[in-house]
């Protein structure tokens, strides 16, 4: 039932109370958490109705509706409702991180703990993170339908406090030799390599030194996980 990227975010849970997935979709994870005994409460949560009809249709067919709560709301709306009182964790998956952080701003003290799937870079939710005190205790990239995907865990604690060199790559620990985001990495210093081709260093010199320093960032970062 799960794609790669829906079943390393399943596989990052191991037992806890109550889920919140929202962009859910099919109600793929959810149902996938409470048939697998990971999550013993979860809610199913989308913006539009289609999906969320589809989603019950799921939910009804697994035999789940006394554990799985449809819920149509726009990100974290729905959390300010009083019957929820605590989410022990909050999966986005599948969206751009600029999406992911927009839903994020409103963050809640009712949730715990954030499993995050993006189909772009992180670099703004690391800020995010940064920014609030909170925990980085996970990272991956991995590639599911030729398609890239960045994971990241977000503890509400100072465990793991993300250091300002950790922000533009997160923890080299969590990369070491990392096939796809080595590739990943290296492709962009192509990407870059044509761009300064392209461009007067000359009559844009400011330009050209940042992307040419970037290239040099991403290259110490590359020596550091291969």
């Amino acid at each position: 039932m799960l794609s790669k990227r829906l079943r390393t975010i399943a596989d990052l849970i191991d037992s806890c109370k109550v889920v919140a997935d929202i962009g859910t979709d099919h109600a793929y994870l959810p149902i996938t958490l409470i048939k697998e005994h990971k999550a013993e409460f979860a809610y199913a949560v989308d913006i539009n109705e289609e999906p969320l009809n589809w989603a019950k249709k799921n939910i009804n067919q697994n035999d789940c509706n006394d554990k799985i709560q449809t819920i149509l709301s726009n990100g974290l709306d729905f959390v300010l409702n009083e019957e929820i009182q605590s989410i022990d964790v909050l999966t986005i998956c599948g969206l751009g991180s600029t999406t992911i952080l927009d839903i994020i701003q409103n963050d809640s003290p009712k949730i715990n703990k954030y499993i995050i799937c993006s189909n772009t870079e992180i670099l703004n939710i690391r800020e995010w993170v940064y920014a609030n005190k909170y925990s980085v205790s996970f990272e991956n990239y991995i590639i599911d339908s030729q398609k890239g995907y960045w994971v990241i865990v977000i503890e509400k604690n100072e465990n793991h406090l993300l250091k300002k060199t950790e922000i533009l790559f997160g923890s080299q620990k969590f990369y070491q030799n990392n096939i796809d985001v080595i590739k990943y990495y290296e492709n962009e210093i192509l990407k870059f390599e044509k761009i300064l081709k392209k461009i007067d260093q000359e009559k844009h010199y400011e330009s050209y030194n940042e992307i040419t320093n970037k290239i040099i960032e991403i290259r110490g970062h590359l020596n550091e996980i291969k």
